[in-house]
């Protein structure tokens, strides 16, 4: 460590709090508890504490490094930090310049998609207009901005120009010069760069992609020789920044960095069309935001269906509901309108703990053409199944997370106990008959002839009348929460073994075969290799992977068992990392539920003793009251559900 650097460092506000970890990794310098000698206080570059701290001390100052991510926060991780120190020194190495022109990232990278339009209509009527680039420090302050401007148009009075920049420039105004035109919301600097020969900049350091994308760069009152393109990219992505994981916060390399940066920025461009979502519940609201914002803001929550279309009509925005909470007048009132309208549902790798017991979910469905427990209408999911073709590379991935869910034991709940005792007969069949809500819509839609769990246990005991039945109650109904409870001596007239709060792992782990409604479970089983005998039509049946004995089951089609996975694990759900808040893929969400599943350790439920009486209490008493209220605003859970 040089000697210049402090022994300790000091926190002076909340973001610097928050990226503790991270400034502690840049410097290899730990933080302090309390201010000791050799301390040095870390302050933001544009906090009211920077002047004070470099008139008393020595200060590490910290801001954004030029790679983040649209999802970028203090609090949530950032994915490159400017630490300037002078005992600190930061070398790039080798940049792989082909790496940025392809990834074009910029800033905070939360540009619509419609930029291009915005240009084109301010360079309408200009001949040959070059581009002032507001970035960097003058991009932060309208009179240093003001004082850049004037300064190209005094060097350069017969010019006509743009101004323009990422975080935008809505307090210039274009009254300075007849001959200069301002965009006052942000740009994406990359998509200007093709409109223009000639870029202005207060700040060699912005230069660099504009130098990349071609365009001639200049810095007015700099008599110097332009620096190479390497050393613009040194300035811009070398000297004094650090790049960071956006999820795990890790050190990571420049290039990593670029590609995770640029993932999460098509991720929010996938948003541009603002949602508007309706009748949500608190508790759900903080990840469906972070799922569906975008360039245009975050959602916009109503409640009724009528409000929600007036804001969708009002925002040109597009509507989005809890599947299971659909006002009947929502669909023909998004029809009338021409608004775009898809239900949204829990994805199937989900959380640690129960949607009925409060847990976020961490991925979701949104479906656009029905949705995947109601097979009536076909799904976005069954119309993928049955349309896509799945190309090697998809196959090879999909083979590669079935894999590593079955090594790492992850199910969409994780939840529930070990049974290692072992006492299970060797010479029987054994078959695991997973219980259902029974008023659940996929059993109420689904499973058109066997609608109850006694139904289910008779008809498995019936064709399999010499094995070890095994029957699991659904972890809802078991906590109390849901309908589709069975008195323990009626199952075991039927079933050999009730393996309530056992993990549905261990118990595939273990079985052979598995007959079901419509359960998630037989798609776990599938999966692990187990055959499953499907008494409804759900998802997974009928692709010639299943013993369907519904009638209609068939699909038509034939599907190997990884691309079922490929279109039920990777083209239909999105997933979102639980501790930052980022979308992420598939293959990150295991690593989370993973974690939090045994930093949690065995639990028949994820939940106290505490929170499963609690929650009893309001599925008793507070739910009636929410559903009548969800009645007013026309939500009927099964609306043309026969008495």
């Amino acid at each position: 460590m040089p000697s210049t650097l402090p022994s300790s460092l000091l926190s002076t506000g909340g973001r610097v709090h928050a990226l503790r970890s991270e400034i502690s990794t840049a410097l290899d310098v730990p933080f302090a508890s309390r201010w000791r000698p050799g301390a040095a206080p870390v302050v933001w570059h544009s906090g009211v504490l920077r002047s004070v701290a470099q008139r008393l001390a020595r200060p590490v100052i910290v801001g954004p490094g030029p790679l983040l991510s649209p999802y970028d926060t203090p609090g949530t991780g950032m994915a490159s930090l400017r630490v300037d120190h002078a005992g600190h020194a930061t070398c790039l190495g080798q940049v792989d310049t082909e790496a940025l022109l392809r990834a074009r990232t910029f800033g905070r990278n939360r540009f619509s998609r419609r930029t291009v339009e915005a240009i084109s209509e301010a360079l309408s009527g200009l001949a040959d207009p070059s581009l002032i680039l507001a970035e960097g420090a003058v991009a932060h302050s309208c009179a240093r901005l003001r004082a850049f401007v004037m300064r190209v148009l005094a060097a350069h009075p017969d010019r006509t120009f743009l101004v323009a920049g990422s975080s935008g420039c809505a307090d210039l105004s274009p009254s300075l010069s007849p001959h200069l035109r301002v965009i006052p919301s942000p740009v994406d600097p990359w998509a200007l760069f093709e409109q223009v020969r000639q870029v202005f900049v207060d700040d060699w350091a912005t230069a660099c992609e504009a130098r990349l994308a071609g365009c001639d760069v200049g810095r007015p009152g700099d008599m110097s020789a332009p620096p190479t393109t390497q050393e613009l990219v040194v300035l811009r992505y070398g000297t004094g920044i650090h790049y960071f994981d956006p999820w795990t916060r890790a050190p990571i390399g420049f290039g990593d960095c670029l590609d995770r940066v640029a993932w999460l920025r098509d991720r929010f461009a996938d948003n541009e069309t603002r949602t508007v979502l309706v009748g949500i519940s608190g508790w759900k609201r903080p990840v469906l935001d972070a799922f569906m914002v975008g360039p245009q803001g975050p959602p916009i929550h109503t409640m009724t269906a009528e409000d929600a279309v007036a804001a969708a009509r009002a925002h040109q925005a597009q509507v989005r509901v809890w599947a299971t909470r659909m006002p009947e007048r929502l669909g023909p009132l998004c029809a009338e309108a021409g608004v775009p309208l898809a239900r949204i549902e829990d994805g199937f790798l989900r959380s640690v703990g129960l949607g009925a017991g409060l847990a976020p979910g961490a991925s979701i469905v949104v479906d656009d053409r029905g949705i995947y427990y109601d097979p009536r209408t076909e799904s976005r999911l069954a119309f993928l199944l049955r349309t896509s073709t799945f190309p090697p590379d998809l196959v090879a991935r999909a083979k590669a997370l079935r894999e590593l869910v079955i090594a790492r034991r992850l199910t969409k709940y994780n939840v529930g106990l070990t049974d290692e005792s072992g006492d299970w007969p060797r010479d029987r069949r054994i078959v695991l008959v997973p219980g259902q809500v029974e008023d659940d819509a996929s059993v109420m839609h689904g499973s058109p002839v066997v609608r109850s769990n006694r139904d289910l246990l008779r008809a498995a005991r019936a064709r399999n009348p010499d094995a070890f039945l095994l029957y699991k109650p659904h972890p809802d109904v078991e906590a109390g929460f849901r309908t589709g409870a069975i008195p323990e001596a009626e199952a075991l007239t039927l079933a050999d073994r009730i393996v309530g709060g056992l993990s549905i792992v261990d118990l595939l782990d273990r079985v052979d075969h598995v007959e079901t409604m419509t359960s998630l479970a037989g798609f776990e089983a599938l999966i692990r290799g187990r055959t499953v005998a499907v008494h409804g039509r759900p998802f997974y049946a009928g692709w010639g992977l299943t013993e369907d004995l519904a009638p209609g089951a068939d699909r038509g089609r034939r599907l190997a068992l990884d691309e079922l996975v490929a279109g039920a694990l990777l083209l239909y759900p999105l997933y979102l990392d639980p501790v930052t808040l980022k979308p992420c893929s598939a293959e990150r969400l295991l690593d989370r539920l993973a974690a939090a599943r045994d930093a949690a350790g065995p639990s028949r439920l994820a939940m106290s003793r505490t929170g499963i009486l609690t929650m009893r209490m309001r599925y008793a008493l507070l739910n009636p009251l929410i559903r009548r209220l969800r009645a007013k605003r026309g939500v009927e859970r099964f609306p043309d559900r026969k008495p």
